[in-house]
């Protein structure tokens, strides 16, 4: 059967897809209980809230890596006897299928631990055996095929201190590769070489991919767009090299491979913190699917001596990798031990790694987005938009024939890779502004992030959310001039928790404040003292509103008093404007018993004869016989039980005075 046509290629892309949703459903069937238990506490996982209230992960089944490993395993091998391959062919294509399923395996141990021990491997293991994977796959293909794994190619052989090594017998007609065989330094120098370049390339391609499995169906499309492009890429090696169709074979199996396992992770707007919207994802590939392809690809690309293209079409990996690498790893710890905060120097409060000025809010990149409020589908839509701009450009940059516009290309693809990874510091502060809904006058306090600036009538800002706090809690002009300033979340919550406090809208602070992390809420004592102030407050009045008991009630030996110049429970916001009519007929009228409608009665006697001390000071002796009469009258009105006429004018002019 002829190797080259390309209907038996599709044929192979389309049956491995097919075969691939079958084993993932029937692994999803099989096997419903293989859920991870791992717990991984801190403000970086996305689906646990930085309050106190938990919300219950729903984790699914991994098996989604195991399944669709097997087929593509499976339909490679059936499409070596069905393509008729040589011994070289059938060599290379099982070297690359025993490196996949070593990668699996161990993402597999991975996964294996998580469920049953709920704690998957260290980061050292893990790097250290995928690595080995790749060195044992480099010495393979070293030993097994000479033709192809003793030659030496560039970049490699043209560098400056490698070249005396590498290539020290050019083949004529070839100036792009050299042969190794016949010089025991150059044989075993390229072998280590190999061996080196191989575990690099194969540990850090796996463990992106890995980094990229953080959300429903984001590693499974970017996997597909760098699978097809490397397909494309490598078309141009059928018919002209013998391996060429064994690598455009392990590229459709990888694309057809994953394309049957997204019907069963297909992304949803659904979140462990908002749970109203539906999953749609019923398995996740895991660990050992992640470790899988991303080794199937870097194979790939070492085979085709195409290490270089690798890193611009999968250079959504390239990112993922990265922010993790560079926040989490580097930057990070060098923060920790040569940053001072000025802001906390004084402190003795440790100072998490929250607070320094990382690019990102939360690594790998995709949890950074989806920090900010991002709607997940959307966030991995956006993803494989990125993913399939990278394959395009690397597809162009490996197709044009003049060198400028391979350099065109590549400016695009770190052009393109620079503005990605430069939007987490555009987002990544917020500040606190005003906002108007169009039914009140007044402006209601909300919280934003990114830049509190339009061009050309683009927002380079998002509304995050909008308080009960209007615009008349600002009371200096050091507030009015703190909005729109950029801050950390931390410092914007803390902001609109004591407006919201200040207005008398407990329940908004308390859910203001309760959603800064603990520690960084340590580090603001002020913001701590006023938390545990409405905390207590709210807990005081939700006893003090429970509903009595039968037994409670009738256990009660006396009726409760009530007395007391109470204010009224529907008192006006003290923050509210001062109105005209206000300012015009002089002060407010004090809330007294006597005020008109005033629900509960008092001691009559008492503030009659407090109202008199108050008039009478001047005049002792008439003021003591006038006291003394109107006591009298008092106490004969409150005997007969009658309503005087004669307390109320007493009353009043005790004001007006």
């Amino acid at each position: 059967m002829n190797q080259n046509s390309p209907w038996i290629l599709l044929l192979v892309f389309i049956v491995c897809a097919f075969v691939s949703l079958l084993l993932c459903q029937a692994a999803r069937i099989l096997f419903p209980k293989f859920r991870s238990g791992e717990h991984k506490p801190g403000t970086h996982r996305a689906d646990m809230p930085t309050g106190k209230r938990e919300i219950r992960t729903v984790e699914l089944p991994l098996v989604g890596g195991p399944a669709f490993t097997i087929a593509i395993i499976g339909i490679g091998i059936g499409a070596g006897y069905l393509l008729h391959f040589s011994t070289d062919q059938w060599i290379l294509l099982l070297i690359a299928l025993g490196a996949m399923l070593g990668y699996m395996l161990v993402g597999f141990i991975d996964d294996w631990r998580k469920v049953y021990r709920n704690e998957g491997i260290s980061e050292i293991f893990k790097f250290s055996a995928v690595f080995l994977v790749g060195a044992v796959a480099a010495a393979l293909y070293f030993f097994l095929l000479p033709q192809s794994g003793q030659i030496s190619y560039s970049l490699w052989k043209d560098l400056p201190i490698l070249n005396t090594f590498l290539c020290p017998r050019p083949i004529p007609g070839h100036s792009e590769i050299c042969s190794v065989a016949g010089n025991p330094v150059s044989y075993y120098g390229w072998l280590i070489f190999l061996m080196l370049m191989t575990g690099v390339v194969g540990s850090l391609t796996s463990i992106s991919v890995d980094f990229s499995d953080g959300l429903d169906g984001l590693a499974g499309g970017l996997v597909f767009s760098a699978s097809l492009g490397i397909g494309i890429v490598v078309t141009g090696l059928v018919g002209t090299q013998p391996n060429g169709v064994v690598l455009e074979v392990l590229a459709l199996l990888g694309a057809g491979g994953v394309l049957g396992y997204l019907p069963l992770n297909w992304p949803s707007a659904w979140s462990a913190r908002r749970g109203h919207a539906t999953r749609r994802a019923k398995i996740i590939m895991g660990d050992s699917g992640a470790l899988g392809m991303g080794g199937l690809l870097s194979m790939i690309a070492i085979f085709s001596r195409n290490e270089t293209l690798l890193l611009m079409i999968g250079g959504a990996f390239v990112l993922e990798g990265l922010s993790a690498l560079i926040s989490a790893r580097l930057l990070t710890r060098f923060f920790r031990r040569y940053l001072t905060i000025l802001r906390f120097a004084n402190t003795n409060k440790f100072v998490p790694h929250t607070e320094f000025p990382l690019p990102f809010l939360a690594t790998p990149l995709h949890h950074h987005f989806d920090l900010l409020g991002w709607d997940r589908r959307r966030l991995v839509y956006a993803a494989w938009a990125l993913g399939a701009c990278f394959a395009a450009l690397g597809i162009v940059v490996s197709l044009v024939p003049f060198s400028w516009q391979r350099y065109i290309g590549r400016f695009l693809i770190l052009l393109l890779a620079i503005l990605i990874w430069s939007s987490g510091s555009w987002s990544k502060n917020y500040f606190v502004g005003k906002h108007s809904d169009g039914r009140t006058r007044r402006q209601r306090l909300a919280l934003y992030y990114g830049y509190p600036f339009a061009i050309m009538r683009i927002k380079l800002y998002h509304m995050v959310e909008v308080t009960e706090a209007s615009e008349d809690v600002i009371e200096t002009p050091a507030e009015e001039l703190a909005l729109w300033q950029r801050m950390t979340i931390f410092d914007a919550r803390a902001m609109l928790g004591l407006y919201c406090y200040r207005a008398g809208y407990y329940p908004a602070a308390l859910a203001q404040w309760t959603r800064i992390p603990e520690r960084n809420r340590v580090l603001r004592p002020e913001i701590v003292h006023l938390l545990n102030e409405v905390d207590n407050q709210l807990t005081l009045e939700n006893q003090a509103t429970q509903p009595l008991r039968r037994q409670d009630i009738l256990r009660q030996t006396q009726e409760p008093i009530l007395e007391g110049n109470l204010p009224p429970a529907d008192l006006p916001n003290p923050y509210e404007p001062v109105s005209q009519e206000e300012t015009r007929n002089g002060p407010n009228i004090v809330w007294t018993s006597h005020s008109q409608n005033y629900p509960i009665e008092s001691n009559d006697e008492e503030v009659n004869v407090s109202s008199k001390k108050r008039e009478n000071t001047g005049n002792d002796s008439v003021s003591q016989k006038k006291r003394q009469t109107t006591i009298e009258q008092v106490a004969d009105t409150t005997t007969d039980d009658k309503p005087t006429e004669e307390a109320g004018p007493v009353l009043h002019h005790a004001q007006d005075k």
